[in-house]
């Protein structure tokens, strides 16, 4: 049995170090209609790349992320799992503008219409670790687990940092391995575990 003794940052720079990473697991919307364009923006921003471009009966415009994923919400055009993809692409947008309200309601619509979808579920554990609601983010990102996502290892992360500030050293230490294990070369949660002290009972 190990004692885990908490890092030594103070609490402003903890709290600097430690943004949510996750809320750019994407839900794929397939087709040619408004939906597919606003996946493809969210991919994009998701990613740190500038967001497409429209092309409307030949002519490119320009259409800002969030009211590209609105316009195909009230086309009234999808259903299902697609619109509840819709809601996280858009909330994605939203979380990666550190509009993270916005974005938890948007999760939270996704979850109304399909509550099998992993992704809603850990986006929504994020941006809740945003707002520091870290009971809420924890249940959330649990759930996400549970359903599987395309960015566990950032699930892992987050929810290490809710563990972390609720007092949970073991736990958020644990996460923090799990999210090192499983992508290598991500420098986050090696730099976090370094200020994890291990100490075996005597």
């Amino acid at each position: 049995m190990r004692n885990f003794i908490k890092g030594t940052l103070t609490a402003s720079a903890f709290v600097f170090l430690m943004q949510a990473q996750a809320a750019n697991a994407v839900v794929v919307v397939l087709g040619n209609g408004l939906a597919n364009d606003c996946y493809e923006a969210a991919l994009a921003i998701s990613k740190g790349l500038p967001a497409p471009s429209m092309t409307v009966t030949g002519s490119i415009i320009d259409v800002a992320p969030v009211k590209l994923c609105t316009l195909a919400l009230d086309a009234d055009t999808i259903g299902g799992r697609d619109l509840a993809g819709t809601y996280v692409n858009r909330g994605v947008i939203n979380f990666m503008d550190k509009n993270y309200e916005a974005a938890l309601k948007d999760f939270d619509l996704a979850v109304g219409v399909d509550d099998t979808i992993g992704e809603a579920h850990a986006n929504r554990g994020a941006a809740l670790v945003a707002l520091k609601r870290w009971a809420d983010s924890i249940k959330a990102i649990d759930k996400g687990l549970e359903l599987g996502t395309d960015e566990m290892a950032k699930s892992y992360y987050n929810r290490a940092i809710a563990y972390e500030e609720t007092g949970n050293v073991r736990n958020a230490y644990y996460d923090y391995m799990k999210a090192a294990e499983l992508v290598p070369a991500w420098e986050a949660p090696k730099a976090q575990l370094l200020r994890f002290s291990v100490k075996k009972r005597t």
